[in-house]
């Protein structure tokens, strides 16, 4: 059961003295961390508390050598070596505290002790002899987009950094494995080898309810290479194939927005996708969608995506094409004709179709009948419509019917409920998925967080090797920049909205202390637990330098103020009684404490109505038992709409309970 509110739905309208009197001890013998004592200032990164390596490599290994950068060093490219490559290892080396970086290319002389050589062989013709040197093999037999990392001293007398990619992505990506390495000027000798599991990682940009900023896009871009998600598909709401009395479908302005995406895409090794939504068959004629892809080839979109999947399979209405052979014939049609088109244009990917989620006893006419007629270079992205989709068993099914490997997509990454906030790890779909699929999207909700897609990153890289545990912490640590009270606070408070599908029951962390608490009845965890919730908001809009992140949680962040103070309270009101009741019995104290399960829920609407904001079943059964006690109940008649105390940077308006009361 989940409970929705905010701060003023749960903040009670009147508390007795003795209620006054445990929160006044509480405050005065279990004062906050200290923490947060000094805020957005201190900024201690524990190396230990999640891997700096992520996505995780195929292979790390360390070398004996040490070896230390200068002050001046020397970056050595070729003709062809990736710029973006380039520009990533510059800004690494200034952080790390090197003052001047200079530049030769790969036919001059370098006479420097320390050099850097960025770019693959395709790149760079010096880097194959810099590699010998320090006995390292190239990137020269590896897949697409890997890549080879080395750091340490050769038999050359000098100390060097190689970047050699299998080709220019790989390169950049080396390029940002070499990021999250260097700490500092002093270096561990390493050779990383590494390559993807899944050749298409991509997020599907779903923008209805929620339409994400321009800025925000060009943001993400940057961040999805950063994570080597190497596909962006942009689904724009309700666009429609045809303007207005024959006009340009798209609203003015538009397409130069999607072509600053489609440049800033391809300086960070993502390729650009346009969802294409013809509707039913007669929505949009071949010609007007043909016309419309080709204003986007313009601007440089070389990867459509043709989109059935939101028509709703199966109705008997009467509509043209709702048969199943009829609709599959005309989208086959559709979807042969544009692949057709593109073909011939330099840079063309192959095109891929969202297949209609058909339901019903003409599932399997449609299906088949649109495998017969698709055209055997077409792509197929494949959904069985769950937060993790598509079962092995519905993959390898979808591969027999369409005589193909699909890909794979994820309507969420962290299994959220609708409308809601999902800030657990991404479950995955266990090892091996590279051997059965194309590849892996996923489609975010729009208020999406990083840190799933983090998981995403790292699953969808690296398949064989990923732990959603791990993944997750180390999502956190690298959302907080390492700023340990924050993360700890990130940590209770994502963990209350890890409302994770397949991986782990809502409050995974917080459920274990509660079973404890029920178990054994010792208070002292499980109030630790709870004040960890409550002081979590605060903590967090005091040292995250996230914005998006804070201001796409505000009301959750409220909420799990107002859920944790009111479950503190729960908690002694709770441990109270029991208390009194086993003292009246002759018992002995501690023993088991079973709270009151809640027989019901609140919920109330966020600054979009229709979206709950919840803080979980786990903290729910604390405030819904709270609600319960006499201490934390309403005065009759009162809304509980009169009590809030305001405090800085909380967002929204007083708001009543939505069921009026207690």
């Amino acid at each position: 059961m989940a409970l929705g509110t905010t701060s003023a739905a749960l903040r009670p309208h009147r508390r007795s003295r003795g209620a006054q009197a445990v929160a006044l001890m509480l405050s005065l013998l279990e004062p906050a961390p200290a923490a947060a004592d000094n805020p957005g200032r201190a900024t201690a990164r524990r190396e230990d508390r999640a891997p700096r390596l992520f996505p995780r490599p195929r292979s790390v290994h360390k070398r004996p050598e040490t070896v230390r950068l200068p002050a001046a060093v020397t970056v050595v490219r070729g003709a062809s070596t990736d710029a973006g490559a380039l520009a990533v290892v510059e800004e690494v080396l200034h952080d790390a505290g090197v003052r001047a970086v200079g530049r030769s290319d790969d036919h001059a002389p370098v006479r420097d002790r320390f050099v850097v050589h960025v770019g693959g062989h395709q790149e760079n013709g010096a880097t194959a002899d810099v590699l010998s040197a320090l006995g390292v093999q190239g990137a020269e037999t590896m897949a697409a987009e890997g890549y080879v990392l080395a750091v340490g001293a050769g038999r050359d007398g000098r100390r060097h950094i190689v970047l050699s990619g299998a080709d220019p992505t790989g390169t950049y990506y080396a390029a940002q494995t070499l990021r999250r390495l260097v700490r500092g000027p002093k270096l561990r000798g390493t050779v990383i080898r590494d390559w993807p599991s899944l050749s298409r990682r991509g997020v599907v940009d779903v923008s209805r309810s929620s339409p994400w900023s321009h800025q925000r896009r060009l943001a993400d871009l940057a961040w999805l290479g950063g994570h080597k998600v190497n596909a962006y598909y942009y689904a724009p709401a309700d666009a429609p194939c045809r303007g207005p009395e024959g006009r340009s479908p798209f609203p003015p302005g538009e397409l130069a927005r999607i072509a600053e995406l489609v440049g800033h895409a391809r300086a960070h090794h993502v390729e650009f996708g346009y969802v294409l939504s013809p509707g039913r068959p007669g929505d949009c004629a071949l010609g007007e969608l043909t016309a419309k892809a080709a204003a986007l080839r313009n601007i440089g979109v070389h990867s459509f995506v043709v989109a059935f999947d939101d028509l709703g399979g199966g109705r008997r209405d009467g509509a043209v094409g709702t048969e199943p052979r009829a609709m599959a014939h005309a989208q086959a049609r559709l979807a042969n004709a544009l692949s057709a088109g593109c073909a011939g244009h330099p840079g063309a990917a192959p095109v891929q179709i969202a297949p209609t989620a058909y339901e019903g006893p003409g599932q399997d006419a449609y299906m088949r009948g649109l495998a017969q007629e698709l055209d055997p270079d077409i792509a197929v992205l494949w959904s069985a419509g769950s937060a993790v989709s598509a079962s092995r068993s519905g993959r390898a099914t979808a591969r027999e019917v369409f005589g193909r490997r699909v890909l794979v997509r994820d309507w969420d990454p962290a299994g959220g409920t609708p409308g809601g906030l999902s800030l657990g790890p991404y479950a995955g779909h266990g090892p091996g998925l590279a051997e059965e699929a194309l590849g892996l999207v996923t489609v975010p909700p729009p208020r999406a967080p990083r840190i799933a897609l983090s998981g995403f990153a790292d699953y969808a890289w690296n398949d064989g090797d990923y732990d959603p545990e791990r993944s997750w912490s180390a999502a956190l640590d690298e959302l907080t920049g390492g700023d340990e009270a924050a993360t700890d606070a990130l940590r209770a408070f994502a963990d209350i909205h890890r409302t994770g599908g397949t991986t782990v029951r809502q409050g995974g962390e917080l459920a274990a202390v509660v079973s404890e608490f029920r178990r054994s009845g010792h208070t002292a965890p499980l109030r630790k637990a709870l004040r960890a919730v409550h002081e979590a908001p605060a903590v967090l809009r005091d040292r995250l330098r996230d914005p998006a992140f804070l201001a796409d949680t505000g009301p959750w962040l409220d909420a799990a103020e107002a859920c944790g103070e009111a479950a503190l309270a729960a908690l002694e009101s709770t441990t109270a009684r029991s208390t009194h009741r086993h003292a009246a019995a002759g018992e002995p104290h501690p023993s088991p404490v079973p709270l009151v399960e809640p027989a019901r829920s609140f919920t109330e609407p966020g600054s979009d109505a229709a979206v709950p904001v919840e803080c979980g079943p786990v903290l729910a059964e604390f405030v819904v038992a709270s609600l319960e006690m006499t201490s934390l109940r309403p005065v009759p008649g009162g809304t509980g709409a009169e009590a809030r105390r305001p405090r800085p940077g909380r967002t929204g308006e007083t708001r009543p309970l939505a069921d009026g009361g207690a």
